[in-house]
């Protein structure tokens, strides 16, 4: 149990003692505290060889333990309902949302004596369905956490999540799951940049003698890598983002919440 980045740090670590994944005889990780995506969860599934599942709490209502996937359906994260009242509202207004419309997460709190809370308000952007599971459970399910309303970056007038460059990343195969968004304000327009880092493999495939991030003399594959991810993330985002590759290691680490995001005023 930890938060999804982390679980690729202990990956890492794995790797580099040449420790195999299946040797520590685990099952199951949850992991939550920070946005993450399938192709995240995909990524951790792989490396660590477990089944990965999504993991909700705020410490002002419960702590850890607000919601969690069934290892079934994977499908949304059963919220114990005999204890928390979900709502979806609109963030401007307060309005509550219909069924599966995205919008602020909220919580009552039902049978919490000491420290009661009504419509609290979690800044975090999801949806909410009451359908039955596969699983047979019948409490209602959130999704997963697409983002905070204070983490969505507004860049010449177009709304951006972390999230969304996430997916986009982790869909190439020559990137890690490493990376990191800068938002940079100092001038009159904002620029939004990508750091990624290659895989290890890709890494060494093209020629690491040569790997230096805007120089005339690396190799083709690198640039038309990074000519095809500028690609997608502008078909995704519908905004440009300057995209710039990195050597295995030279993104920053966490042990606990990633960084995702550094804004340059």
């Amino acid at each position: 149990a930890c938060t999804p980045s982390y679980a690729l740090n202990i990956a890492d670590y794995l790797q580099s003692e040449g420790i195999a994944p299946g040797t520590l005889k685990l099952a199951y990780g949850v992991f939550g505290a920070e946005p993450w995506t399938e192709e995240m969860r995909a990524e951790i599934e792989r490396r660590l060889g477990i089944i990965a599942l999504d993991l909700y709490g705020l410490s002002e209502i419960i702590g850890p333990g607000v919601s969690c996937e069934c290892h079934q359906g994977k499908s949304g994260l059963h919220v114990w309902e005999d204890h928390f009242l979900v709502e979806i509202i609109e963030p401007a207004t307060g309005e509550r949302k219909a069924e599966g419309e995205e919008g602020e997460l909220t919580f009552t709190s039902l049978t919490k004596e000491a420290f009661p809370l009504v419509r609290y308000r979690t800044g975090d952007i999801a949806s909410f369905i009451t359908a039955p599971c596969i699983c047979g459970r019948t409490h209602g399910r959130m999704s997963r956490v697409k983002g905070r309303t204070d983490d969505m970056l507004v860049i010449r007038g177009v709304n951006v999540f972390p999230s969304e460059i996430e997916r986009v990343l982790l869909t190439h195969a020559e990137l890690s799951p490493y990376y990191q968004i800068v938002v940079d304000r100092r001038a009159t327009m904002p620029r939004l940049e990508v750091h990624s880092e290659v895989s290890a493999e890709f890494f060494h495939s093209a020629g690491s003698s040569l790997f230096v991030e805007g120089s005339e003399e690396a190799p083709d594959q690198i640039l038309h890598l990074r000519e095809r991810v500028e690609h997608s993330l502008q078909t995704v985002l519908s905004l440009h983002a300057a995209v710039h590759l990195e050597a295995p290691g030279q993104v920053p680490r966490s042990e606990g919440k990633a960084v995702r995001v550094i804004e340059r005023k």
